[in-house]
């Protein structure tokens, strides 16, 4: 069952790609971005984690907490994030058992829907900005998630992606870290 607004974030405990271990609950008092990517060779999670990175500074300026969880190995995240320095903690969820948590979509029908979405030039733009090759790894038909929580461990928003290339708006974390109304357009397919 999807997951909503004013509710308390599932918590958890998983270890990162620098084994540190993270739970939702040992971190309130602070401002959380949990974001559900597909793989780490997936274009679309690779055009969104550079995306987020660009903004790492503006981020940490406001101690605002990225959890970004991969159905990758720790092996492949860890080669990825090699010689890197990404302010977003890199969680490894291969058995999937995060994605079920938070309710994270399965749907083949919607991602063939991302064609008529644009998701072939983005799928382009995304491989050319890898700096290795990937093998996919995981189930084909994620579509991935992400969720606002507040100081509280509550969920501010909860943005479930309708097809390839669908994320939270950049604009509507800055208002979420601002305290700002966010209006954010929701997409149904």
């Amino acid at each position: 069952m999807p997951l909503f607004e004013n509710q308390p974030a599932p918590d958890f405990q998983a270890t990162d790609i620098s084994g540190n271990t993270v739970r939702i609950s040992a971190l309130k008092g602070k401002k959380i971005l949990l974001t559900f990517y597909r793989h780490v060779g997936c274009p679309f999670t690779n055009l969104r984690f550079l995306e987020l990175q660009e903004l790492d500074s503006y981020f940490s300026e406001m101690g605002l907490v990225v959890l970004a969880v991969y159905e990758s190995s720790f092996e492949n995240l860890q080669r990825y994030a090699r010689n890197e320095s990404f302010y977003g903690r890199m969680i490894p969820n291969p058995e999937y058992d995060l994605y079920t948590l938070y309710d994270i979509e399965l749907n083949s029908v919607k991602i063939l829907f991302s064609m008529y979405k644009g998701a072939f030039s983005r799928a382009k733009e995304g491989q050319h900005r890898f700096k290795e090759k990937f093998c996919p790894e995981g189930r084909a038909n994620v579509l991935g998630g992400d969720f606002l929580i507040d100081e509280d461990g509550c969920i501010k928003y909860a943005y479930y992606n309708q097809y390839l290339g669908d994320r939270l708006p950049v604009k509507d974390i800055i208002c979420f870290l601002n305290n700002e109304k966010m209006e954010i357009n929701k997409i149904r397919c």
